[in-house]
């Protein structure tokens, strides 16, 4: 028995996307802060301890500091990470950093570029807080992106927010 696509089956099939977006779905690439930086990028110097008695610096003058992963835009990924609010209402955000780390861009300087998601979320999100570690599911865009504490290499449209189990 053989079996032909035909229009009627790839009707039924797009329907059935649209009706059930879930099960159309494919599972998000799992990603983590390493596989945001292109090979040819890493071992970028990173900035030098942390002095409280001189104000930090979070210019970037190493151009491998906004290198991308050009092969990661449109994709569908998870990654880990921690939130800083942007954007933020009584019913949560929808706009934040996703950052490798606590306390980036808050208590201590940014990390480089190609190493902050923008994430725009595309239902508001109520924050756990700020020690608390996300996963961000989404589709990633290598779009750079400059907000009023720190320069992104990537930005993700957001689909959910799923919280890592410790």
């Amino acid at each position: 028995m053989t079996f032909e696509i035909n229009r009627r089956h790839a009707l039924v099939g797009a329907i059935g996307g649209i009706l059930f977006p879930q099960v159309a779905m494919a599972a998000p690439r799992d990603l983590n802060w390493k596989d945001l930086v292109p090979l040819k990028a890493r071992g970028a110097p990173q900035p030098g301890v942390l002095s409280h008695s001189i104000v930090p610096s979070s210019s970037f003058s190493d151009p491998r500091h906004f290198a991308i992963v050009p092969e990661l835009n449109g994709e569908f990924v998870r990654l880990p990470g921690f939130l800083v609010p942007l954007k933020f209402d009584g019913t949560g955000g929808t706009e934040f950093l996703l950052v490798p780390f606590v306390g980036a861009c808050i208590h201590v300087p940014p990390p480089p570029p190609n190493q902050l998601v923008y994430a725009l979320a595309e239902r508001p999100h109520q924050m756990e807080g700020l020690f608390a570690p996300v996963y961000a599911v989404g589709t990633l865009r290598t779009v750079y992106a400059e907000t009023g504490l720190a320069q992104a290499s990537y930005q993700m449209n957001v689909q959910t927010f799923e919280d890592v189990s410790l």
